[in-house]
């Protein structure tokens, strides 16, 4: 047993908690606590999860995390997330800016079919406006002056407008759809808005769980979230995969795009550490 797992025992044991006892109040696994205890921490899912679990682990037992982890910093491993969002931000700028440049680029190419176009255009409307105004000439000449012929034109004229309105009443937008495929865990998310950014929230209820959320393979944040709290991600259209990964699966909720995933019943699940995997089509 190394320094840092033989203060978290000794602590634990101050407090009057069993391994057991442990479990029921961090909602941590047992071989994942006495893993820390053992200072074996290779035994958990990840660097992020190494951190995490000893902050739930001092709070249980009334010890300083920050101190705690200060102290031992050099025998815990650090996933280092800030990095990783700057890294993310500066890939988006370039991004932006080859986009940017390319379109203009683009632009520069198409001027002359531009050009020909709205010559076109303003020959076309030269033409109709023509033909409307001798419509209305010869219009003048022929139109009777009969109250029948005037009540039957406005009869017809109506109908359009009627026929207008059924068509626009019968149309429906398609809506978001967040479906699970075959493989537990994994989603398909369909009917996003097209070219337009969305949200994802993920929230807590009924405790406190740990959460980092990945954006095509590069991590956005990671944080702890605490019960009735929520943290909302504005994801672009470009994006084709999101993965969320969290502490604890049966306090977790999402929304995407609006849509409440169904994640099933996580009440009875078996592993509380869960990765969710987002495919967006």
């Amino acid at each position: 047993m190394d320094e840092i797992g033989e203060k978290l025992r000794n602590a634990r044991i101050k407090k009057g908690y069993t391994i057991d006892d442990l479990q029921q109040v961090t909602k941590i696994q047992k071989r994942y606590l006495i893993a820390i205890e053992e200072g074996q921490f290779d035994h958990l899912p990840g660097d992020f999860y190494v951190r995490a679990f000893i902050k739930q682990y001092c709070e249980a037992v009334d010890l300083d995390s920050n101190e705690l982890l200060e102290e031992y910093k050099a025998e815990i491993p650090d996933s280092q997330p800030h990095d990783v969002a700057e890294e993310s931000s500066s890939t988006q700028k370039r991004a932006v800016d080859s986009k940017s440049d390319g379109f203009f680029s683009k632009m520069r190419n198409y001027i002359p079919q531009i050009i020909v176009g709205i010559v076109v255009i303003v020959i076309i409307g030269v033409i109709v406006f023509g033909m409307v105004n001798r419509s209305k000439n010869s219009s003048q000449v022929t139109i009777p002056k009969d109250t029948s012929s005037q009540t039957t034109t406005k009869k017809s004229d109506s109908k359009p407008k009627k026929d207008t309105t059924k068509k626009k009443e019968s149309k429906t937008d398609d809506e978001v759809s967040v479906k699970e495929s075959s493989t537990e865990g994994t989603y398909t998310v369909k009917n996003l808005p097209a070219n337009k950014a969305f949200d994802v929230v993920v929230s807590a209820e009924g405790g406190q769980a740990w959460v980092s959320f990945t954006e095509d393979s590069t991590m956005s944040w990671q944080q702890a979230i605490t019960s009735g709290s929520d943290k909302t991600t504005s994801v672009p259209a470009t994006t084709k995969k999101l993965e969320i990964h969290t502490g604890d699966i049966s306090k977790t909720k999402v929304l995407i795009a609006g849509k409440d995933v169904d994640l099933g019943n996580t009440s009875n699940s078996s592993s509380i550490v869960r990765t969710l995997t987002f495919n967006i089509e």
